[in-house]
């Protein structure tokens, strides 16, 4: 118990260094918002991450929970049972699941707030429960009463209310779980059987930041003192104190079923705030000659020198520009390489343009381009007040006034371009990490190394990629055996190749990006792709700017690669073809996806996807896959599914950065399903900063102040 909880006191001064602060709903032992192991009704703010790991007898619980959208809160959960390894306990249990809370309604001066949720909704249903519960704030109290069913359901249950509806509520299937193999929707089990109440009290000092709670539990611990875990019945009752030393850390000790120590630390991130702009070189109020309108020792016929040269100070890149004198407008090509938001890089240009260009130009258009790939045009008309000896900005209005978005276009004529002198090589090196957590043999392993990367660029569009990682700490295994016998072993290696390959090329590739008109985006790659694969592939997408639907296709012949990721291949061959759909929905900031096609392993089938991302560049989504192959074929998980995460760097350095931490979080590891990671299905992804419908809503964030 003693290293389990240096453990996790030591994950909590991490999180607490690294997350921010806000203002949240605490979170209970199994991660929805709640008192210590019932759930309340209460949600955490819109768009929070938090990670919650709670110890005690029974299990060890791992916890990522996110407040999807206002009224909905969504769990994946790992749990280790019997984690003292009690030689009096058979279970030997390692469970993956998820949980789903939706608010029915908020908290009024007159009403409680109501929410109901559903627990090991994915899973093989060890922990599976349902919930309608009510919470009532009465100044320092917080009062929740609920109602459970199935395991929540077991002590001093009674009939199903239910039932008055439909027979079939009475009872519960013996047995009900997600299936042989795990994964399922146990949709036959839901709200079914016997039901039983539950309920506590929270209490929060207003001098201190404590909380104390008590509560009464109506999980009755059956399988745990079937299976020896617990001697026996425990107690109902439950009580902690919950010390909160800053706004995004908890930390909570219990006394549990009446003679049980645990402890529980809880840490938020809060994604969607939009980040602080910061300024590579905040554009100040600069004395101008009133004749020409630019700063004093400045030509005014080489207005595009100084622009130049101020525009790469502040991280932008410009291509090119041209200068209409009659129609007083000014256009310039420009690359965002360093502004997480493209409103911010947009807004540095703008500010730029109203000091640098010359009296007559009234309006400015400003050409996105990305990586050869480009985005709408960006209309922009001037605000200065040049009857004044300095710049002054006029009052900024709405930012209809004075920016519009219009369709992308070349530059048609330039009078004047930059040589960036290709063909250019950037080289970097850092220290990076590969993490895999709740796999059934071992809740984390990683690995340490120096991650060198190399960048030849040989024009606007091509580019040869490059990255080799030297190991400095490996702790991955491969005694996990590999994945069903009938399907080949495209994914389940690849612990083969995080042991046998520790150092060794990750990626070595040539790739051309192009857009071809305002619609039609397109992207070509060969070589060694990533960990497993090599091969020749590309990519299409027809993507209207102005529209929030968009539709794509791939195709990629590719080449298992050796254990040792050198140059060596093995002799597995492959071709993955998709057909995609996607649409961008106007609330919350939702992506959905739908691609249908053909996987790693020859399977046939579609993935689903959705992804919310904010203005910050947090992203957090889902997915899961059907294809051709059986549950019993696919194995253990029934199915492909798993979470996508994306934090960005920029709100945790001084500068600006883009640069991000992704991830896929998958219960289970199988061959089904499979795609390539990070080609195929990922322009649409990889354009949305500069789509249409990300700009329109950040017009009021580009306009100078």
């Amino acid at each position: 118990m003693l290293y389990r909880i240096i453990s996790v006191s030591a994950l909590a001064l991490s999180l607490c260094w690294f997350w921010v602060p806000g203002a949240w709903a605490d979170a209970s032992d199994f991660g929805t918002t709640g008192l210590i192991k019932m759930p309340n009704a209460r949600m955490a703010d819109d768009g929070d991450l938090w990670f919650t790991v709670a110890t005690d007898e029974v299990a060890d619980i791992y916890n990522i929970s996110f407040q999807v959208l206002p009224r909905i809160q969504a769990t994946f959960r790992y749990s280790i049972f019997n984690p003292d390894d009690l030689d009096r306990s058979s279970d030997t249990n390692r469970d993956r699941s998820y949980e789903v809370k939706a608010q029915i309604f908020s908290e009024t001066p007159w009403r409680p707030e109501l929410s109901v949720g559903i627990r090991d909704i994915l899973g093989t249903g060890v922990w599976e429960g349902e919930y309608l519960v009510a919470s009532k704030n009465l100044g320092k109290l917080d009062v929740t009463l609920g109602m459970g069913w199935g395991r929540l359901g077991s002590r001093s249950g009674f009939s199903n209310p239910l039932g008055l509806i439909d027979d079939r509520f009475k009872e519960r299937p013996g047995g009900a779980s997600g299936g042989e193999f795990g994964g399922e929707v146990r949709f036959d089990s839901f709200f079914r059987g016997d039901a039983a109440l539950f309920g506590g009290v929270a209490y929060r000092f207003s001098r201190y930041p404590l909380t104390l709670i008590g509560e009464y539990e109506s999980d009755q611990y059956d399988r745990d003192v079937r299976l020896g875990t617990l001697e026996n019945k425990p107690s109902a009752f439950n009580f902690s104190l919950t010390w909160e030393p800053f706004n995004n850390l908890g930390l909570r000790a219990s006394l549990l079923r009446g003679d049980t120590f645990g402890l529980t630390v809880f840490s938020r991130l809060g994604a969607r705030a939009s980040p602080p702009r910061k300024y590579e070189q905040p554009p100040a109020d600069v004395e101008v000659d009133p004749e020409t309108g630019l700063p004093p020792g400045f030509d005014p016929e080489s207005w595009y020198d100084p622009m130049l040269f101020a525009v790469e100070q502040t991280g932008l890149y410009l291509r090119e520009g041209r200068l209409d004198d009659e129609a007083g407008k000014a256009t310039l090509v420009i690359e965002n390489r360093a502004y997480n938001m493209t409103a911010d890089a947009l807004n540095q240009a703008m500010s730029l343009s109203e000091v640098l260009m010359p009296p007559e130009v009234k309006e400015v258009d400003i050409l996105l381009e990305e990586e050869g790939l480009v985005g709408p045009a960006v209309n922009y008309r001037l605000q200065r007040d040049m009857a004044r000896r300095s710049v002054k900005r006029t009052s900024a209005g709405r930012p209809g006034d004075h920016i519009s978005l219009e369709p992308p276009r070349p530059l048609a004529d330039p009078s004047n371009r930059t040589d960036f002198r290709f063909p250019s090589v950037g080289i970097g090196l850092e220290l990076a990490a590969k993490f895999q957590i709740m796999d059934p043999d071992n809740p984390a392993r990683g690995q340490l190394y120096a991650k060198l990367t190399g960048r030849l660029q040989l024009s606007d569009h091509f580019n040869v990629w490059a990255q080799y990682d030297q190991n400095i700490y490996n702790d991955f295994s491969t005694a996990r055996p590999p994945g069903s016998p009938v399907l080949p072993n495209v994914r389940t290696r690849i612990n083969s190749y995080l042991v046998e390959g520790e150092s060794g090329i990750e990626k070595l590739f040539a790739e051309y990006r192009r857009s071809f008109g305002p619609s039609v985006h397109t992207r070509s790659y060969a070589g060694i792709l990533e960990q497993m694969y090599g091969g020749v592939g590309g990519e299409i997408l027809y993507a209207p700017y102005d529209r929030r639907w968009a539709f794509g296709f791939n195709l990629n012949a590719l080449r298992q690669r050796g254990f040792e990721r050198n140059f060596e291949f093995r002799d597995y061959e492959t071709i993955t073809s998709h057909v995609s759909a996607y649409y961008a929905s106007p609330v919350f900031g939702l992506d959905f996806a739908l691609h249908v096609g053909r996987y790693l392993a020859k399977d046939k089938g579609y993935t689903f996807e959705v992804r919310r991302t904010f203005d910050s560049g947090f992203a957090v989504g889902g997915f899961f896959t059907r294809t051709n192959v059986s549950a019993e074929d696919f194995g253990e998980g029934s199915f492909d599914k798993g979470l996508f995460f994306r934090i960005p760097f920029n709100s945790f350095l001084a500068g600006n950065s883009r640069s991000a931490f992704s991830t896929i979080i998958r219960a289970l590891q199988r061959d089904g399903g499979q795609r390539l990671d990070d080609f195929g299905t990922t322009l649409w992804f990889d354009r949305r900063s500069m789509r249409y419908d990300a700009l329109s809503r950040n017009l009021d964030r580009m306009l100078p102040k």
